[in-house]
C-alpha cells in the first residue's frame, strides 16, 4: 500500500528534482524513445463539459461501462474518431468510476503515423496533460516538462499510463482527451482513430499478480519452444528476473514457448513500418494474450555494421500496447550475445525492459543534463536501480512507487 501520504519534504526534494530537469533542453534518442527537457508551464484550464458531451458519453461510454461487478481491468471503447488537418482529434469525454486507481489510454491508428495525447483534462479545470503544450514544441515526441504525468508517442498504436507519478491524482468524474497524430517528419495528419480507455482497480498489495508471458524463439543460439526448458542460462534469468518483481509481489504465470520467424535472429531497430523489429512483434500475431519476449541473437543500430551497436534490449513502449499481440509495438526484444569481456546480463534486462513495458521510465538517463524521473524516492543516478539506464550486475533495486506504478498495469492478473 501506498504510504499515507508525502512529506513536506519529500515533494521538495521533487520539486528540486523536477527543477534541475527543465533548467535545459536536452534531446535524448533512444531506441524508440526520446526525451525532451523543456520549460514548466502551468496546467490549463479544461473546457467545461457540456450537454453535447454529456450525450456522447451516454451514447459512446455507457454500454460499455455496465456490468454486474466490476473487473480489476475493464476496458472502455470510445469509438472511432477523425483528426483533421491540426493533427488533433475533437474531445472524447469518459466518465471516471470513484474505484478506478488507474487508467491507461490508449489509441490505435495506421501504423505509419505516431500519435501522442494533445490534453487530457477534467471539467474541474484541472490538466493531467495540458491544453497548451504542444504549443510550446516543435517536438511532440515526448512531453517531460510540462507534464508532470511523463508521455511518450508511439507508432500505430499508443498507450499512456495515469499517474506514473505521485504528483497526479485521479478523481472521479467527467474527463476529455484529445489524440495529436504526426508523421515521420513531425508534421500533423488527418487520419482516423480508435480510442479507448482501460480501468485498474487496485489490489491489496498482499494480493500476488500474475503476469503472463510467451517465450519467442527465432532460433538464435540454436534455442526453441522445445529445447529451452533444457537451456541453463534461459531458466537462470527467468528466476533472477522473478525474484526482482517478487519485491511487487508479481508473478510470471503462465509462461508459454513458441517458435516464431527465423528472420529474426538479427534485427536492427529503425523507426520504419518495415523494420526488423517491427516484424519480429509482428510474428507474435496469434500467439495468447501475453506479453511476448522474443529471443534474438543481436539488436544492432539501423545502418551499422554487423556486431556493432549491440544492444541488450528494446521494449515496444513505455507502456508496451497493453492486452495486444502481433502489433509492431506488442513486445520485448532481447539479445542472447555477451560482448567480450562482459558479464551475462540476461536476467537484469528480461525484467528491465518488461519493466519498461508494464509502465516504468528510466530512473536516470545518460549526461550532465540526462532527464530522471518525477518518483519521489529514486535516487538521481543510482546504478543500483534496475531502471538505471546502462545495466549492470548492481541493476537490483525498487523503489515503493516503482512498485505502485508496476501493479498499475493492465497485463497483471488477479486471482
Amino acid at each position: 500500500m501506498k504510504r499515507a501520504t508525502h512529506t513536506t519534504v519529500q515533494i521538495s526534494r521533487l520539486q528540486a528534482k523536477l527543477s534541475r530537469q527543465v533548467k535545459h533542453l536536452s534531446i535524448r534518442l533512444g531506441l524508440w524513445l526520446i526525451v525532451l527537457l523543456c520549460a514548466c508551464s502551468a496546467p490549463s484550464a479544461s473546457d467545461p463539459i457540456d450537454q453535447a458531451d454529456q450525450q456522447a458519453l451516454s451514447d459512446v461510454a455507457g454500454a460499455d461501462s455496465q456490468g454486474p461487478a466490476p473487473l480489476r481491468v475493464q476496458r472502455i471503447k470510445l469509438g472511432e474518431h477523425s483528426t483533421d488537418a491540426t493533427g488533433k482529434s475533437p474531445k472524447v469525454v469518459f466518465d471516471l468510476p470513484a474505484d478506478v486507481t488507474a487508467i491507461v489510454v490508449h489509441v490505435d491508428g495506421p501504423d505509419e503515423f505516431h500519435y501522442t495525447l494533445a490534453a487530457l483534462t477534467r471539467d474541474a479545470g484541472f490538466a493531467m496533460i495540458p491544453q497548451a503544450w504542444l504549443d510550446q514544441t516543435s517536438l511532440p515526441d515526448a512531453c517531460v516538462g510540462p507534464c508532470q504525468n511523463r508521455i511518450v508517442a508511439q507508432r500505430g498504436y499508443a498507450a499512456f499510463l495515469f499517474p506514473n507519478t505521485p504528483l497526479i491524482e485521479l478523481r472521479p468524474g467527467l474527463h476529455q482527451i484529445r489524440v495529436y497524430a504526426f508523421d515521420d517528419a513531425r508534421k500533423p495528419v488527418a487520419t482516423q482513430v480508435e480510442i479507448g480507455v482501460d480501468f485498474v482497480r487496485s489490489t491489496e498489495v498482499s494480493t500476488t499478480l500474475k503476469l503472463p508471458m510467451n517465450l519467442c524463439f527465432t532460433g538464435a543460439k540454436g534455442w526453441n519452444a522445445v529445447n529451452s526448458v533444457d537451456q541453463q542460462r534461459l531458466q537462470q534469468a527467468i528466476d533472477f528476473a522473478q525474484t526482482i518483481l517478487s519485491a511487487a509481489n508479481i508473478e510470471f504465470g503462465p509462461i508459454r514457448r513458441f517458435d516464431v520467424d527465423p528472420q529474426g535472429q538479427y534485427i536492427a531497430t529503425q523507426k520504419p513500418v518495415d523494420s526488423d523489429l517491427a516484424k519480429l512483434f509482428e510474428s507474435g500475431a496469434g500467439l495468447p494474450k501475453a506479453i511476448n519476449v522474443f529471443f534474438t541473437d543481436r539488436i544492432i543500430a539501423a545502418g551499422a555494421p554487423p556486431g556493432a551497436n549491440v544492444a541488450l534490449g528494446v521494449a515496444g513502449g513505455i507502456p508496451g500496447p497493453p492486452n495486444e499481440v502481433g502489433h509492431i509495438r506488442a513486445g520485448v526484444a532481447l539479445s542472447l550475445h555477451i560482448p567480450q569481456g562482459q558479464p551475462d546480463l540476461l536476467g537484469v534486462t528480461l525484467v528491465h525492459e518488461v519493466s519498461h513495458y508494464l509502465g516504468l521510465f528510466h530512473s536516470s538517463e545518460p549526461g550532465p543534463n540526462g532527464a530522471h524521473d518525477t518518483l519521489v524516492d529514486t535516487a538521481e543516478d543510482d546504478p543500483k536501480n534496475l531502471m538505471y539506464w546502462s545495466l549492470s550486475e548492481q541493476s537490483l533495486q525498487l523503489s515503493h512507487e516503482q512498485i505502485q506504478v508496476l501493479r498499475r498495469s493492465p497485463w497483471l492478473v488477479a486471482p
